[in-house]
This record gives C-alpha cells, sequence and structure tokens, in this order.
C-alpha cells in the first residue's frame, strides 16, 4: 500500500458552514477553520482545496477521487460513499424553517413543536430543499417515504444553495423547509432576508447532530483510511481542544444552542473515552 501523498479538501457554496472571512466572521464559516487547522497540523501530505457545488461534491465521492468533505453528519459505521471520521462538533437538532407570517398558522395546524409527519402529508403547504441536502436517517427516510419531486420544490441552484431555498421561501414558493435552527438566524442577518424562523420538530428535541470529515470509501490505495488516520490523530492531539476552533463554533452557534459547550464536551470532546462508541476506520 502506497503511502498517500494528497488530500484534496471538497467545499460547498453553503453558508454559513462556508463562507469567507470577515469582520463579523474572523475564522470563515463552521467549516472552514476545521479545515484550514487540519491542513496546518497534517504536514507530511500536499494539500489542495476545491469548490464546487453540492452535487459536483457527492460526484467525486461516488467516483473515488481522493477527497475528503469536512462538513458531513457523523455516522457510526462507513458506507459506501463515505467513510467518517471521528465527531467534529455537535449542533442543535434540525427544525422547520419557514416565515413569521406563516408560523402560527402552520403550528395552530400541526402543532408546537410540528408534527413532522402530519406536515409533510399537508397539501396546502408546499416543502423545499437543495437537492443535494442531507438530514438525520430518520428524517430521511420520512422525506423519502412522503414527499416526491411532484409536491416538493428542490433548488438545483449550484451558487449558494441553502440562500437559493431560503430566497424562495421568503418570495413565497415555497412554505417551510428543513435545517438547523442556526440558518434562520444567519440568513436574517443579510439584508435581503428578515422574516425567516425556526420552529422545533416534535419528537426531535434529543436528536443533536454530531458532524464529521467524510472521505471517499472507494477512492483507490485504501486512501479513506489512511487520510481518516491522519485526520482522527489531528482532531485528538491539536484540533478539537483548540480555542480557536471552538470559537469558531461559539460564533455561529451560541445564539440558537445555549448548551453547546456541555454537549460539545460530552459528544466531541468524550467520543475519545468511550471505547464502545468507535468506528473501525479510528485511529486506535
Amino acid at each position: 500500500m502506497q503511502p498517500i501523498e494528497e488530500i484534496t479538501w471538497l467545499q460547498s457554496y453553503t453558508p454559513p458552514f462556508h463562507i469567507s472571512k470577515s469582520e463579523n466572521a474572523p475564522q470563515g464559516g463552521l467549516c472552514d477553520n476545521l479545515t484550514e487547522q487540519l491542513i496546518s497540523t497534517i504536514t507530511d501530505v500536499k494539500h489542495t482545496r476545491l469548490i464546487v457545488p453540492q452535487q459536483r461534491i457527492n460526484k467525486y465521492l461516488s467516483e473515488g477521487k481522493n477527497v475528503c468533505f469536512p462538513c458531513v453528519i457523523y455516522k457510526k459505521h462507513n458506507n459506501q460513499l463515505l467513510s467518517y471520521s471521528n465527531p467534529t462538533t455537535v449542533y442543535p437538532p434540525f427544525s422547520i424553517i419557514t416565515t413569521k407570517e406563516l408560523k402560527p398558522q402552520i403550528e395552530k395546524k400541526h402543532g408546537s413543536p410540528i408534527h413532522l409527519i402530519n406536515l409533510l402529508t399537508d397539501p396546502q403547504y408546499v416543502y423545499g430543499q437543495a437537492a443535494a441536502r442531507k438530514f438525520t436517517t430518520k428524517i430521511n427516510t420520512i422525506i423519502d417515504n412522503i414527499k416526491r419531486d411532484t409536491d416538493s420544490s428542490l433548488s438545483w441552484s449550484s451558487e449558494n444553495e441553502s440562500q437559493a431555498v431560503i430566497a424562495r421561501l421568503n418570495h413565497g414558493f415555497l412554505d417551510y423547509s428543513i435545517d438547523y435552527p442556526f440558518m434562520a438566524d444567519y440568513f436574517n442577518q443579510q439584508e435581503k432576508f428578515t422574516n425567516i424562523v425556526s420552529v422545533p420538530i416534535a419528537g426531535n428535541n434529543e436528536q443533536f447532530i454530531r458532524g464529521a470529515i467524510g472521505c471517499a470509501a472507494n477512492a483507490p490505495n485504501n486512501f479513506a483510511q489512511q487520510a481518516l488516520k491522519k485526520i482522527n490523530r489531528a482532531l485528538k492531539n491539536n484540533v478539537l481542544q483548540s480555542p480557536e476552533y471552538q470559537q469558531s463554533q461559539h460564533n455561529w452557534l451560541k445564539t440558537t444552542f445555549a448548551d453547546f459547550d456541555k454537549h460539545y464536551q460530552q459528544q466531541v470532546i468524550n467520543f475519545y473515552l468511550l471505547a464502545t462508541d468507535a468506528q473501525a476506520s479510528t485511529d486506535r
């Protein structure tokens, strides 16, 4: 087995996960400081960053290129597309994203927190999402079983997919979507959108989402296994304990995730103490 020589880091047009640095975002988006620290810590391979639409990311992964994507949902078990790193962060549960005008109507009809299946099966309200957007396995299954292309709207915009969905919502082409509650905060900070709100999903209040890095599982020469060994070592020894990295998460999550510090300690830092939660691909 030849040692890997290069890791290509994929990046999508999806603020606030990836965003240009600014006065309001000194460390970029949620996944940007993570990538930067891994690049500076893992010094024995070449690193390349490639900005592509989300659909193209899936294509690179499925074709088995030597790529890693720093912004995926963690799963305990690898699949045909992705091999996963240990957890990198923790996000609040997914919520319904809608407008201030529609929120009371939807809550009156479908409860608060909202009963997701009831809402998705209600023909009065149009659901939409970015075409390549994925959620938890439970929510993905519900959407796949209920929604078909005929009664939901998929945004295929390659430029800033997440904003394309919010723009459609803001202009009344959609009635609601599903995303993290901090997405509503982010887009309300943009001058174009000021009426976006999040509403909790019933039975989902403990479904915290852990982030991870995903590397192409079918890349040749055991690329994913080799890359993740380096990545997991860097996460454990450097990145996850870094005040700079933790601050990069705080900047985006603090307003909608009051208990972030507690859950970060329990579900990310303490992951390394929980041997029963380990993956075959981790460096142990």
